[in-house]
């Protein structure tokens, strides 16, 4: 008995530190992102999960990826709760229901079943297998999240270096599926020489456990490399004509979107900033974010004129979010949530929002009706990439969290987009200041960089600005602040490596993952 029961003991201690690990290894991927903003963590963060599913069994692999994936992304996006239950008004309850199911749909199976995977190729004798197969299969993983189901690339591994510019560079080349393919690289490499720094008996042994370290470094070095080239070619570019971009972020208040009593009220937020700012520096281009036009422009006979007014004291016109609604009264009537450009002489022009956000804009499945958008909030998805014709360029545009999708922003490039621009709300997300904001600013930087183009950003409550072709931030303008930033961009044209062949980097980590993870799935099966 007295033995039984120290084995128990023993393996309950075993059991309670591997959970510790996990759990220390999802705080560390959390604070590599905003609020938080360690980007460093990054480089160690997938230690822990390593080091469990090495000794694990394939079920115990598999729930320490589980509980990795949870502990992650519920540290990152702790703000959708609040934003949930004020969005659906669906209560604490509801909104952690719902946050718990796209956590499982979304990240924690997914990571789950990396980490069976990891396991696999950690118990080869061979680290280069796993030097080079885990990052390629970690990559295979975040491009399953990113295109299954709805898809949701929201802040993935390569995306907590948004401010190391060289590094990002290489997105240009691979998106920040090959920024993230390093930062696991330098991770499995630091595993292995912390399992030699603890098992190696001799020097020599020692030194053939940190061999895997030197080559991750070594990836990392060339990125830097390739990415102080790219950084000295852009510096050393010939300024082309410049155009001044005015944001106008007015922070009012998110539910008056829904409030039509309010719409007058909004409309004027944004014509008074926009009238001063024209008066005090004639920009060439104005931009209004998501909603900041809650009535219909097409059918609002008293509005065009206001707007024509403010257009027409500009080179390029005004660029603004409103819904559209098209179709004849009645059933045949469909809402879209729209971007619309009016030019200076008044020709009116709109995109729909092609990426909308499920349960939030539309049904994606019949389990939306729990979280049921109100019939006002329920749009149809555009058809076609928009590109605005203006004087200063052509203008691809980008609604709310379309940003985080590369592929579209790809399909406007090639489309013919000179600068693109993202208009978004982030109110609702970012009412318990968690950094929703800042999370979304750190990906659309890699829509810059993926198809160097500038990108200017206007959010209803913040963060806006700009980013330039280096992926660098300028004019910012603040969460909850209100006012206008001014920034100069210009338009650029031009095919990147990333913009004509989108994900072939990841798409190519899939079978290299899966060569590599074979031989280790025969040899299980010959025991």
């Amino acid at each position: 008995m007295a033995g039984a029961a120290t084995r128990l003991g023993s393996h309950l201690r075993v059991r309670l530190l591997d959970l510790a690990l996990v759990i220390t290894g999802g705080v560390l991927y959390a604070a590599a992102f905003p609020p938080h903003a360690c980007d460093l963590s990054a480089w160690i963060a997938l230690v822990p999960l390593l080091a469990v599913a090495a000794r694990a069994t394939a079920t115990g692999a598999f729930a320490a990826g589980f509980v990795y994936g949870t502990v992650f992304f519920a540290g990152i996006v702790a703000w959708v709760v609040e934003a949930v239950s004020a969005y659906f008004a669906s209560g604490v309850v509801g909104a952690v229901a719902f946050s718990t199911l796209i956590c499982v749909l979304f990240v924690a199976v997914y990571v789950g079943l990396f980490a069976v995977a990891a396991r696999a190729l950690l118990r080869r004798r061979r680290r280069w297998a796993a030097l080079f197969g885990l990052p390629a299969l970690w990559v295979a993983y975040e491009l399953a999240r990113s295109r299954l189901l709805t898809g949701l690339p929201w802040e993935l591994l390569g995306h907590s270096q948004w401010r190391r510019t060289e590094l990002i560079q290489i997105a240009d080349v691979g998106g920040v599926y090959a920024v993230s393919y390093l930062v696991a690289a330098v991770n499995v490499g630091v595993f292995f020489a912390l399992c030699g720094i603890a098992r190696a008996k001799t020097p020599r042994r020692l030194a053939r456990s940190m061999m895997p370290l030197a080559a991750a470094a070594a990836l990392v070095a060339l990125a830097f490399a390739y990415g102080m080239r790219a950084v000295d070619r852009e510096l050393a570019r010939p300024p082309g004509p410049r155009a001044v971009v005015a944001l106008v972020q007015a922070n009012v208040p998110s539910a008056w979107e829904w409030q039509r009593a309010n719409a007058e009220r909004s409309l004027l937020a944004y014509a008074a900033l926009t009238r001063t700012t024209i008066a005090d520096t004639r920009p060439d281009l104005v931009v209004w974010p998501e909603y900041a036009v809650t009535l219909y422009p097409e059918r609002d006979t008293m509005l065009m004129p206001a707007l024509a007014a403010l257009a027409q004291r500009t080179t390029a016109g005004l660029l603004f979010g409103a819904p559209r609604l098209r179709g004849e009264s009645g059933e045949s009537e469909r809402y879209f949530n729209a971007a619309y450009h009016l030019a200076p002489g008044g020709a009116l022009a709109a995109y729909e929002k092609i990426r909308l956000v499920p349960f939030a804009e539309y049904q994606p499945m019949a389990l939306g009706q729990a979280f049921a958008a109100e019939a006002d909030r329920t749009f149809s998805a555009g058809t076609a990439s928009t590109v605005f014709e203006t004087a200063i360029g052509r203008l691809g545009v980008l609604i709310c969290y379309e940003a985080i999708f590369p592929e579209l922003t790809r399909d406007l490039v090639r489309a013919g987009a000179e600068v693109l621009v993202n208009i978004s709300n982030d109110g609702w997300l970012d009412r318990a200041g968690l950094g929703a904001s800042a999370q979304h600013l750190s990906m659309a930087v890699f829509r810059a960089v993926e198809s160097r183009r500038f990108l200017a950003r206007a959010s209803s409550s913040g963060i806006s600005g700009f980013v330039d072709p280096l992926g660098r931030e300028f004019a910012l303008l603040g969460v909850d602040q209100r006012g206008v930033t001014l920034g100069e961009i210009e338009a650029r044209t031009g095919l990147t490596f990333y913009t004509r062949f989108g994900d072939a980097f990841a798409f190519a980590c899939i079978p290299l993952g899966a060569l590599l993870l074979a031989p280790a799935a025969r040899r299980r099966r010959r025991r």
